[in-house]
């Protein structure tokens, strides 16, 4: 009788991806057996048009094309993105629901919402990292200060008057921030999405928002937007003599960026999330990829589902300090 020869990784794949040897998986399911074989959908827990939204479309276009399969973006907004994250936890574990999100809901909406729908950890098994970016406080062209010296100074002038809106956690969480540490009267106003709240800026209903670099950028070169301030510790090189938020009084230390990745159920087979994990690492070293979002901003950044397992981690006790710091209670 002829041996049959150790299943070594690199034969695994080889299976997963030509069903005519799928039977040396005695122990997989059939349906990673021939991994995929029907439309896969990625759920994106915030409104077409965000940040996350337009990467996550020009992932699902990648992967279709080196999987010959069907790959849809299916928007579920709402809940500061724990509707669409829940409906990831709770879906099928066989690699045909992803979900591709960001810091607010992995790591803020611990310590941002009483009852969650989910546990990041535990529902969710990591694919990969896809990359970071800078926030930014921007304002209309035709607002009464110029700057973000000028704008404290009006908002102090202006008590309740001045406002920032908000569509996700890094928002709130430097909305939040700045209105404590230099104990000015700043109004919240949270929204859904990044594009409605951007909308209500441009119009004059909101004096201010803090929105992704990625979205800002093309209003900020239209001159329809103004920069007033970056988010992270040192000024971003797309934004010449923007200075970081840290510079207003009592914000010395301030950073913050946020960033995105790729996750599926918990308990998806570990050769199928191999299959993802390659995916994702090509988009993310895709060259036209990395140039178009360097334009804007977002450094793309792939990496192993290990790697992305404990940044999460790291995270969620990041962000655990920086609600507290910022005076936020969960609701």
């Amino acid at each position: 009788m002829t041996k049959t020869p150790p299943l070594t990784r690199r034969t695994a794949l080889a299976c997963l991806l030509a069903p005519v040897a799928a039977a040396t998986f005695g122990a997989l399911p059939a349906h990673a057996q021939t991994y995929p074989n029907k439309p896969i959908r990625i759920i994106v827990p915030y409104a077409a048009g965000t940040a996350t939204d337009t990467i996550a479309r020009l992932a699902a276009q990648q992967m279709s094309d080196a999987l010959k399969q069907p790959v849809v973006v299916d928007n579920r907004a709402g809940a500061n993105g724990a509707i669409g994250t829940s409906a990831v936890a709770k879906a099928p574990a066989d690699g045909y629901t992803l979900l591709i999100t960001t810091n607010t809901t992995q790591a803020a909406n611990l310590s941002l919402m009483k009852s969650l729908p989910y546990d990041p950890q535990k529902d969710f098994a990591p694919v990969s990292m896809i990359g970071k970016g800078v926030f930014v406080l921007a304002t209309r062209t035709d607002a009464p200060f110029g700057n973000l010296a000028e704008f404290l100074a009006y908002a102090k002038a202006n008590p309740g008057k001045a406002s920032y809106a908000s569509a996700n956690s890094s928002g709130i969480v430097s909305g939040a921030t700045l209105a404590l540490k230099t104990k000015l009267e700043l109004l919240h106003v949270p929204y859904k999405s990044g594009p409605a709240a951007m909308t209500d800026v441009l119009g004059g209903q909101v004096s201010t928002l803090f929105i992704d670099i990625q979205s800002a950028l093309p209003q900020l070169r239209s001159g329809k937007l103004k920069a007033l301030a970056v988010t992270t510790a040192q000024p971003h090189p797309l934004l010449p003599g923007v200075l970081s938020l840290r510079s207003a009084p009592g914000m010395a230390g301030f950073d913050l960026s946020y960033w995105m990745a790729v996750y599926a159920p918990a308990g998806t087979p570990a050769p199928i999330l191999e299959v993802l994990n390659q995916q994702f690492m090509q988009f993310t070293r895709t060259p036209a990829v990395v140039s178009r979002f360097a334009d804007l901003g977002f450094a793309i950044e792939g990496s192993s589902g290990t790697a992305l397992d404990q940044f999460t981690r790291s995270e969620i006790g990041k962000w655990r300090e920086l609600i507290a710091a910022a005076g936020i209670e969960a609701e």
